[in-house]
């Protein structure tokens, strides 16, 4: 059991550090192509696995959550400030304002949520003894939550230091933990549905592209729009 657990944590330690590179670089050049381009794929191959698994509803639902929901929402709020290379963000500590590119924006979101993850898996994996869902995934337990949940308020903490903002983010990012959690459950429902672990085998170690972005579905487009909402 823990020559497996420890095993799966390396395939996915690997395999998220060959995502993080070029998403790193697309942040980094902060060119809006390349960037919609990258997202688009992810979203296409996402919804195939979603209708090679013959899951709910693949218009209603899948459709709609994928591409209507967050691509979209990511696509629209990237386009309209990448034009704009700096965003208002909060108000620093010194009655101040910060600036941060939207690009580097979205890269903290998505690290947050990246964040919650790895710390709900390893708490859970070790700690657990009460599952939130046992009947859709017995595997997600309060300990693994509340994990998560912790280190996306130390995350927010740290953001918040280095860039002298509002300590609001903390309450953002925690909303951003709670989203992640719900958008694996939602996933996880339909793979215990149709009795299959993962929605493919693209990534090792994490599955299917559907298996690696279920958490950022729900929270990527709602901690953007939060955050550039607190910014005005």
């Amino acid at each position: 059991m823990v020559k497996e657990y420890n095993s799966n944590l390396l395939k996915r330690s690997i395999t998220a550090l060959f995502l993080i590179i070029p998403v790193v670089t697309i942040i980094i050049i902060e060119n809006f192509f390349i960037f919609s381009l990258l997202v688009t794929i992810f979203c296409l191959l996402a919804f195939m696995e979603w209708i090679k698994n013959n899951f709910r509803h693949p218009i209603k639902w899948g459709f709609a959550l994928i591409f209507l929901y967050f691509w979209l929402t990511i696509i629209l709020i990237i386009g309209i400030f990448s034009s704009n290379p700096v965003l208002p963000f909060f108000e620093n500590l010194n009655a101040s304002k910060i600036t941060i590119s939207v690009f580097y924006l979205f890269f903290i979101t998505i690290c947050n949520t990246g964040i919650f993850d790895t710390f709900a898996y390893i708490c859970g994996s070790n700690f657990g003894r009460n599952p939130i869902s046992p009947v859709i995934s017995p595997n997600k337990t309060w300990e693994g939550l509340f994990g998560g949940l912790l280190m996306n308020c130390i995350f927010a903490l740290l953001v918040c230091n280095f860039f002298q903002i509002s300590y609001l983010l903390i309450l953002v990012f925690c909303i951003g933990g709670l989203l992640a959690f719900f958008g694996d459950l939602l996933i996880s429902f339909h793979k215990r549905e149709n009795n299959i672990k993962d929605t493919g085998n693209f990534l090792p170690g994490h599955g299917g592209v559907l298996d690696r972005m279920d958490s950022h579905l729900l929270a990527t487009p709602v901690i953007l729009v939060l955050s550039i909402f607190l910014s005005s």
